[in-house]
């Protein structure tokens, strides 16, 4: 069942010779396999092409079909009308916002709740590439630190001279 619906979703340029077979067999198999992989290729379309303006008529033709299966689907897009129709019609996509709300709530889960907002902080920021380079390139001024002159305390003595008063008194 999922390699017939796997079928019905990809587009026909990308179905190799097997794939193209089995999509014929099965459509040819039943009047309703055919008229639900129709609706299917045309909801598509309409999203690839963002051709929303079509979606009014396509909701008459999947009420006039018959087709339960379609029910929820399209229960869920009378209820979020406006939305659908944006997402069919508008360029915009909310798929980058999405996507890194998808790598907050991964973060999070896998900390099993062992830390609040400061350590989910610190990965998140530990995760951004960013300061990631920031971090790096920190460390690696860092690491020729050691080669400096000691700078001076407000007692106008180096660490130098710190550490050899403390070992002439010990």
């Amino acid at each position: 069942m999922q390699q017939a619906t796997w079928l019905f979703f990809r587009k026909q340029a990308d179905l190799d010779e097997t794939e193209q077979k089995n999509l014929e067999h099965l459509r040819q198999a039943h009047p309703r396999i055919e008229k639900a992989y129709q609706l299917v290729s045309a909801f598509l379309r309409m999203l690839r092409e963002r051709t929303g303006q079509q979606l009014e008529q396509w909701l008459r033709d999947v009420e006039t079909s018959g087709l339960s299966e379609f029910e929820s689907f399209l229960a869920g897009i009378r209820r979020d009308k406006d939305a659908v129709l944006a997402g069919l019609t508008l360029p915009w996509s909310t798929g980058p916002v999405e996507g890194h709300v998808n790598r907050l709530k991964l973060i999070k889960r896998s900390m099993y709740g062992r830390a609040k907002f400061d350590l989910l902080k610190l990965r998140v920021l530990h995760y951004d590439k960013r300061s990631l380079a920031r971090k790096n390139k920190k460390k690696q001024a860092q690491q020729g630190d050691h080669l400096k002159k000691p700078t001076m305390m407000k007692n106008g003595r180096n660490s130098q001279h710190t550490i050899i008063g403390i070992s002439k008194v010990a």
